[in-house]
């Protein structure tokens, strides 16, 4: 009767996924750009779309010059083409005034413009939150436990096109999206290394990550990840919680209550399928663990030829002095 009574465990092959919901601040290299005059602004570029350095972002028409003169500008160069194209003589007097016509309007647009250009390649935001100075990767190692926890998304948007702004108005946000970060914090860090490599869940989406350094404070840690993949569409995120998958493995899990020490082994005790007898078998391969399991390789166990646990065995779900003895177990 103990016997027939006794738990026993089939293990088998599984694909487990480990993973820590956090709270994370995102931090990248970005930078804003200002309008040094006031004026009418016309925006050359659409939101999240991505710039090269030294692109043409924006444009300040100052109240001396009307917006419409662009369109005057092109029906000028319109008729210009036209005109070559067709290549009458008798039309070079006419081509001569439209050109000059042109020349006078440029110059009168240049002389009452202001242009705003990209200084790196990026992404353009047409929001901010203000912390763009206080958030990059120079200042990783001063980020605290505060700065995480008290964070918010309070992102303003910049002055909509063909609006008239004054100086000092915001006009776009410059992202470097070659490089970004998020950071937690850890009170008890035992599942994170430098180096690591790490998925991150992103709008039901996983990206890859890794772990870029570990900053120890007094009582806590700050793990910074870098995110190595791009296109990530958290431009105008700065605090999120995220999901940070730390291992994914195909492997047998054995729960800790099955584990037993024996002549200085760690192993479990397995049913012998032809005599019905528990034996002690060493556990090996293991290749993590956490509070409740231990997951052990048994793919690379098996072509290595390393004898422990393998798939289908049956072990004691929990043993103790009468069950590690019984003779039959169902």
């Amino acid at each position: 009767m103990i016997g027939l009574n006794t738990s026993v465990l089939v293990l088998k092959d599984d694909n487990y996924t480990m993973k820590t919901k956090e709270r994370c601040i995102v931090i990248r290299d970005e930078y804003l750009i200002k309008s040094d005059t006031s004026g009418t602004l016309q925006l050359l570029v659409n939101n999240n779309e991505k710039v090269q350095k030294s692109q043409n972002i924006a444009t300040i028409y100052n109240n001396n010059v009307d917006k419409s003169i662009n369109k005057e500008i092109n029906d000028l160069k319109k008729e210009i083409r036209d005109l070559e194209n067709e290549n009458n003589s008798l039309k070079i007097g006419i081509l001569s005034v439209k050109k000059e016509q042109l020349s006078i309007l440029e110059e009168k647009v240049k002389s009452n413009t202001t242009n705003y250009y990209a200084n790196t390649s990026g992404i353009i935001s047409y929001k901010y939150d203000n912390n763009e100075r206080k958030y990059n990767s120079e200042k990783l190692a001063s980020l605290d436990k505060e700065d995480i926890e008290n964070a918010s998304n309070n992102y303003i948007s910049t002055s909509s096109n063909n609006k008239k702004i004054k100086q000092d108005t915001i006009i776009a946000r410059v992202i470097n999206n070659n490089e970004c970060y998020i950071a937690f914090v850890k009170e008890d860090n035992k599942l994170f290394n430098e180096g690591d490599s790490v998925k991150i869940e992103v709008k039901n989406d996983k990206i890859s990550g890794e772990i870029y350094k570990i900053y120890k404070k007094n009582n806590y840690s700050i793990i910074v990840v870098k995110i190595t993949q791009q296109n990530i569409g958290i431009y105008d995120t700065r605090v999120e919680e995220f999901d940070i998958i730390y291992r994914q493995m195909e492997a047998l899990r054995i729960p800790k209550v099955s584990i037993v020490k024996k002549d200085n082994m760690t192993g479990v005790y397995v049913i012998n399928e032809e005599n019905h007898k528990p034996e002690f078998i060493e556990i090996k391969g293991v290749s993590f663990e956490d509070d409740s399991y231990v997951y052990v390789d048994f793919r690379s166990n098996e072509t290595n030829g390393v004898n422990t646990v393998k798939l289908h065995d049956r072990i004691i779900l929990k043993p103790n002095f009468i069950n590690k003895r019984i003779a039959k177990v169902n």
